[in-house]
C-alpha cells in the first residue's frame, strides 16, 4: 500500500522560485508541478510521493490499478495463486524492454524484491509487502514464482512496485544517491530525460514501451514555492493542469481569466493527520484519552464548511468512505470541548487556578507541532486553527515549520513531538507500515504506537484470505483505531482540479489523477497542431 503525503498538481509560472522564466513550450508537452523536490529518482527507495509519482511514470510494475482500483496486468500478462496462498505465479508477456533496449526478464523481478527488502534501501512505500516473501524462483526468463512464508491477502498490491534492471542497478553501490537515482531507466511509458535540481524534472515518452508509445511526447514538472505562484501560471497559461486549494477553487469559479479552464471536483484516498509521538520522549500523547481529547477540541465541521469552503469533511481514521474495506458505522469525533476538557482532566491535565495552560506534576502541556515549509496553503491554515481550537482547552501548541527532506528525516528517527502532513492511500485493506508496532523502525509507524490488540488484528488481517471473515477483522481493527487514537485522521478534503479544456482523457479516480491505467498515458490535446 503506499502511503503517501497528499500530492496537489500545479505548474510554475513564469518566474518561479526566482529563477527565469521556463524555457518555451513543446507543443504536446504538459507541465505540471511539485511544491518540493522529490527526494529520490531511485525508482523504489526513500519514497516521498513526489518520488513515487515519478516512479510510476518511469517504470511499471507487473501489475496496476485501473480507475476503479481493480487489478489490471502491467509487465505480467497473468498470475495465479496456489491453493493454499503460500505461493503466486506471474507470467511475464513478451515483448517487455528496458528503456535502454535490455529486454525485461523474471530476474529483473526478483532482484527488484530483493532490493525492496534490502534495508539500505529504505523502500518504506513497498517493504511491507515484501516482508514475508521468501523466496522468488524464476524458471525460465518469463516466470517468476514468490513463495511467502504464509498467506498475504493483499500480496498483489506490492507487485505495483515499479521494477528496476538489475544489469544497472547492482552496478550502483548506493541506490538511492548514485548514478542510476541521478538518470533512473525503467520500462514504463515516460523515460527519465533532464533534472534541474530545484526546477525541474522532464520526461519524455518512451517509443518502446511495450503497451503502445503515449500521446504525450513529454511531461515536465517544475519545482514551486506554492500554489499561488502555481494559478497564477495556469492563468496565464503557462501550466496546463493544476490540483488547487479551497480559496483558490472559489476564486477560480468568479475570474474571467479561469473562464476557459475545465474543472471537477472528486475525493481521493487520503487524510490530514497528526502523529502523535508515543515512544516516551515526551509526557503528553501516551495516554488515549488525551489523543481523542485534542481531537475533540476541534469543530472540524466549522473548519469544513467556511474555511475549506465545504471542499473537506471531518475524517475517521485512515480508512476512508471510498475505500471497499471502510467501515460504515464508524463517524468522526464529534467536536465537543466539555468532553475534551474532562478528558485532560481525567488524564492528570488540569488547569491552575488563574492559569491559561494545563498542567500535570508542575509541567506545562505545552508541545510543537512540526509541518512542511513551502507546501499547501491549507496546512498553515489548519496547523493556525488547530493551535487556536487547543488554547481554548489549555492546551499550548507552537507550530515549527520545516524544509519537506528534513520533515522526513525527523518522522523517520521520531525527532518531534507531533507532526502534521497527509497520507494517500491504495484500495487495499492491510495498513501494517502504518500501526503494527514492528514498523517503527523501517516502517510509517513514525509516532512509535504499540498494541497488542492493533498488532493481532493487523495480522490476523493480513493472513485472512476469506473475504467476509476479513471485513471483521478490519472492521474490529477500525474500532480499535477509533478509540486509540494512535495517529488522528482529521480531514479528507476533496481535489478540486483544474486544467487546460483542450487537454482531453484526464479522468479521476479515488487513486488520483496519475497512478492508475491509463493516467498519463491516455491524455492527449485537441488539437496538437494548432498549439503554439
Amino acid at each position: 500500500m503506499r502511503i503517501l503525503r497528499l500530492l496537489a498538481i500545479a505548474v510554475a509560472a513564469a518566474a518561479w522560485m526566482g529563477c527565469a522564466a521556463p524555457p518555451p513550450r513543446h507543443a504536446n508537452e504538459v507541465q505540471l508541478a511539485f511544491y518540493s523536490d522529490p527526494s529520490s529518482l531511485s525508482l523504489i527507495g526513500n519514497g516521498d510521493a513526489n518520488s513515487v509519482q515519478i516512479a510510476s511514470l518511469i517504470s511499471d510494475g507487473l501489475l496496476g490499478y485501473d480507475a476503479k482500483g481493480q487489478y489490471v496486468p502491467l509487465v505480467a500478462r497473468s498470475w495465479e495463486f496456489a491453493p493454499d496462498g503460500l505461493s503466486v505465479v506471474f507470467h511475464l508477456r513478451d515483448g517487455v524492454s528496458w528503456q535502454d533496449g535490455v529486454p525485461v526478464t523474471s530476474r529483473d523481478v526478483a532482484y527488484t524484491a530483493r532490493k525492496i527488502q534490502d534495508p539500505a534501501t529504505q523502500a518504506r512505500t513497498w517493504a511491507a509487502q515484501f516482508a514475508d516473501i521468501v523466496a522468488i524462483e524464476t524458471p525460465d526468463d518469463a516466470t517468476a514464482i514468490v513463495r511467502y512464508s504464509h498467506p498475504y491477502a493483499d500480496a498483489l498490491a506490492g507487485w505495483r512496485a515499479p521494477l528496476v534492471p538489475q544489469h544497472l542497478v547492482e552496478k550502483d553501490p548506493d541506490i538511492l544517491t548514485g548514478a542510476f537515482s541521478r538518470a533512473p531507466v525503467g520500462c514504463g511509458p515516460f523515460r527519465f530525460s533532464r533534472r534541474s535540481p530545484g526546477q525541474s524534472i522532464v520526461l519524455e515518452a518512451f517509443d518502446g514501451y511495450w503497451g503502445g508509445r503515449p500521446s504525450l511526447d513529454r511531461l515536465t514538472f517544475r519545482i514551486l514555492a506554492n500554489e499561488r505562484t502555481g494559478f497564477e501560471a495556469l492563468l496565464q497559461g503557462e501550466l496546463d493542469l493544476m490540483g488547487v486549494t479551497p480559496d483558490l477553487w472559489r476564486e477560480a469559479l468568479t475570474s474571467s481569466r479561469a473562464s476557459r479552464l475545465a474543472r471537477f471536483v472528486y475525493f481521493r484516498l487520503n487524510g490530514w493527520k497528526v502523529d502523535w509521538n508515543m515512544d516516551g520522549s515526551n509526557p503528553y500523547f501516551t495516554d488515549a484519552r488525551v489523543r481523542r481529547a485534542l481531537v475533540m477540541a476541534l469543530d472540524r465541521k466549522r473548519f469544513a464548511s467556511t474555511i475549506a469552503g465545504g471542499l473537506a469533511r471531518p475524517a475517521v481514521s485512515s480508512y476512508q468512505p471510498e475505500s471497499p474495506w471502510f467501515d460504515q458505522s464508524l463517524s468522526p469525533l464529534p467536536y465537543d470541548p466539555a468532553e475534551a476538557a474532562r478528558l485532560l482532566d481525567a488524564a492528570g491535565w488540569t488547569r491552575p487556578p488563574g492559569r491559561n495552560v494545563r498542567e500535570r506534576d508542575g509541567k506545562p502541556f505545552a508541545f510543537t507541532m512540526l509541518i512542511a515549509a513551502g507546501s499547501q496553503e491549507i496546512l498553515d491554515r489548519i496547523a493556525a486553527w488547530t493551535q487556536q481550537s487547543l488554547a481554548d482547552v489549555g492546551v499550548a501548541m507552537t507550530i515549527e515549520k520545516v524544509d519537506p527532506r528534513a520533515l522526513m528525516e525527523r518522522r523517520k528517527t521520531h525527532a518531534f513531538q507531533a507532526v502534521m502532513a497527509s497520507n494517500s492511500f491504495d484500495p487495499i485493506a492491510d495498513q501494517f507500515e502504518i500501526y503494527h508496532s514492528s514498523a517503527r523502525n523501517g516502517g510509517m509507524n513514525y509516532g512509535g504506537f504499540s498494541d497488542a490488540e492493533v498488532d493481532r488484528l493487523v495480522s490476523e488481517g493480513r493472513t485472512t484470505m476469506d473475504d467476509a471473515r476479513r471485513r471483521e477483522v478490519y472492521n474490529r481493527l477500525q474500532t480499535r483505531l477509533f478509540e486509540l487514537q494512535p495517529i488522528s485522521y482529521l480531514f479528507q478534503f476533496a481535489a478540486p482540479v483544474l486544467h487546460d479544456a483542450d487537454l482531453l482523457g484526464v479522468e479521476p479516480s479515488p487513486i488520483g489523477l496519475m497512478q492508475f491505467v491509463p493516467g498519463p498515458r491516455a491524455w492527449h490535446w485537441k488539437n496538437v497542431g494548432a498549439r503554439p
